[in-house]
């Protein structure tokens, strides 16, 4: 039924429970599961700083935020294989920008069967799902979406 699912993937509790529910629909369809996390350059607020390891200019940031955003691809990554799926099946893809639109994006270049995201992220750290970012993409996609 889905041969390639979406999941976008910031950091927060709600994208890994998101992820958890895509694993596991991709165990249940032998699909691809696609991990997707967007950030936004220079989006941040100072509270959130110290979140970001080894912040400490403003120049850096979109670096930084890059950083961040592989380490939970990568995670995201771990966890899938951690819960079954194959390695073949499993890739990774980093994207900077407006996140709704990077996701739907990726979704319609890609052929993407099913996204899944989290209804709220991280806020302004990695700029994912901020405000009504879900529903943006909920109301925009193609294809299905599994709001977690």
């Amino acid at each position: 039924m889905f041969k390639k699912v979406l999941v976008g993937l910031d950091g927060s509790e709600l994208a890994y429970s998101a992820l958890e529910k895509a694993c596991e629909l991709c165990k249940n369809f032998d699909s691809e599961l696609n991990i997707v996390s967007v950030f936004r350059h220079h989006s941040f607020i100072e509270g959130s700083l110290s979140m970001v390891r080894g912040a400490t200019e403003y120049e850096n940031m979109d670096d930084v935020l890059g950083q961040y955003a592989k380490e939970v691809v990568e995670d995201g990554k771990k966890i899938a294989y951690n819960l079954g799926l194959n390695k073949e099946k499993v890739k990774g893809f980093i994207r900077s920008g407006q996140v709704a639109k990077q996701i739907l994006h990726f979704a319609k270049t890609n052929n993407i069967d099913l996204i899944v995201v989290g209804k709220q992220g991280q806020g302004d750290l990695t700029g994912y799902l901020l405000g009504g970012t879900s529903h943006k993409i909920s109301g925009l996609a193609k294809c299905p979406v599994l709001v977690i």
